[in-house]
């Protein structure tokens, strides 16, 4: 139809001067056809759609529905200001513009690693790790038919609807790759679409910018297999911690909000406060070290032979981006877990496994919704609550030196502190020292002494 209307609207245009030619009626029946098909198409994908919507969905559909109006107009990317060797710059052509997202979204590894070459790792878990023709059938039946294709074109609905045609091959090709370690290179290519954040104020910097990838189908629903052999290790002989949610089966959010709630009442019931410190990782995936990443996962006893496809997976990586109609250079990535599948999820959560594990006294306690973690502490005062904290924050082993040996910068902008105390408690948090009262800054962390903390203090009534 939309072939019609487009061949309709040059002849119309080529008979202009004769108003009266039967061709500018042809052209607008055709075009009111496709447009009212159109209308219709997409009403129509979008009851099918929630219809089978499941709760992750439900959240998406809420999101469409109460985003605020806009005129239609294509959402371009602004000149952006960039920061070269400490001076002020601008990215004005498409070309600025990409190097200066690539940038953020993909920054280099570290010089050196951290990883000791020597590091002795215990034994690995005796788990049957191979892909099955039922992995293969369960994956390719949980594929979201619309999701948008990778470089190769091949949408889900294909791999869906000929999954008996196609199964007996897949699974050949998906056990050579995973039994002896080998990839297809052309696999690791994928696009990376430029998305704005939203509710930014301004959108002329980098940061409030995101990238969405896009991977080639039959290598996601490979890394899907992978995921689920390391949910099913990690699950079956319990290698990450209890507080440790996101990704995981029957692990929700609900369940994270349930035990911060407890342990807030819990704390309240024994005539105590508590302090909370939300922390944010600045670009948690794309800074994660192949290296360290590897050592974590020896380290709490995943068998070598997922270690060693997630060593060959993220290597030789390339994608490039696209915004505005553009498509940049193809870019090279040597570091970082990539995002947009199951498998980055459940590798993080090894990644940033060891920040669960900083609290040991007693009073304090921790929990991570994949790369979003919290501190607590339970204590008589607040400022003891903050003393221990701040303790946490700064000792040996503590959530500093995490973060340096993980290249994994925290956003003190976008730290907050939580103080949470019954109405009836006659304790009272005295005055905040802004930021000084958690950490001491240094040259190293690169924070100007008047930035503070995001703090507040809540009360149940």
């Amino acid at each position: 139809m939309r072939k019609q209307a487009n061949l309709s609207g040059r002849q119309s245009f080529l008979c202009c001067n004769e108003p009266e030619h039967a061709v500018h009626i042809q052209h607008k029946v055709a075009k009111k056809r496709y447009t009212n098909n159109m209308e219709y198409n997409k009403r129509q994908h979008w009851r099918d759609w929630l219809k089978k919507a499941d709760e992750p969905d439900i959240w998406t559909a809420n999101r469409y529905i109460t985003a605020p109006e806009t005129d239609g107009g294509k959402a371009r990317i602004p000149v952006l200001k960039v920061t070269v060797d400490g001076e002020e710059t601008t990215a004005r052509t498409n070309s600025e513009k990409s190097a200066a997202l690539a940038k953020g979204f993909f920054p280099p590894k570290p010089v050196v690693s951290l990883v000791h070459p020597n590091a002795k790792y215990p034994p690995q878990c005796q788990v049957d790790v191979r892909i099955t023709a039922d992995q293969l059938h369960k994956q390719l039946c949980k594929l979201k038919l619309y999701k948008a294709p990778g470089p190769d074109g091949i949408p889900n609905i294909v791999l869906t609807k000929c999954a008996a045609l196609l199964s007996d091959s897949l699974l050949s090709i998906f056990k050579a790759m995973f039994e002896r370690t080998m990839m297809y290179k052309p696999w690791k290519t994928f696009t990376t679409v430029v998305l704005r954040k939203p509710g930014k104020p301004r959108y002329d910097t980098p940061k409030a910018y995101r990238p969405i990838a896009l991977l080639n189908m039959m290598w996601k629903v490979l890394m899907a297999i992978v995921a689920d052999q390391l949910t099913f290790t990690m699950e079956k002989h319990q290698l990450l911690p209890e507080n440790h949610f996101g990704g995981r089966p029957r692990r929700t959010t609900t369940d994270a909000m349930h035990l911060l709630a407890n342990t807030i009442k819990a704390s309240w019931r024994a005539g105590k406060v508590m302090s909370a410190l939300f922390l944010d990782i600045e670009g948690a995936f794309p800074n994660a070290v192949l290296s360290h990443l590897e050592h974590n996962l020896r380290k709490r006893h995943i068998p070598s032979k997922i270690v060693k496809f997630v060593h060959k997976m993220l290597q030789g990586r390339v994608t490039t981006l696209k915004f505005d109609g553009y498509t940049s250079e193809p870019i090279n990535i040597d570091n970082g877990i990539g995002q947009g599948d199951l498998l980055s999820m459940g590798l993080y959560q090894y990644y940033n496994a060891d920040l669960i594990e900083v609290p040991k006294d007693p009073g304090e306690s921790a929990m991570a919704y994949m790369d979003d973690s919290v501190i607590i502490v339970i204590a008589d005062s607040f400022p003891e609550a903050h003393r221990k904290l701040r303790n946490m924050m700064t000792r040996e082993g503590g959530v500093a030196e995490w973060s340096s040996l993980h290249n994994s910068p925290l956003e003190y902008l976008k730290l907050a502190l939580v103080d949470f105390a019954h109405s009836r408690s006659s304790k009272r948090r005295s005055p905040l020292c802004l930021l000084q009262t958690i950490i001491q800054p240094t040259e190293s962390t690169n924070v100007k002494a008047s930035t503070g903390l995001d703090s507040t203090t809540c009360t149940k009534r």
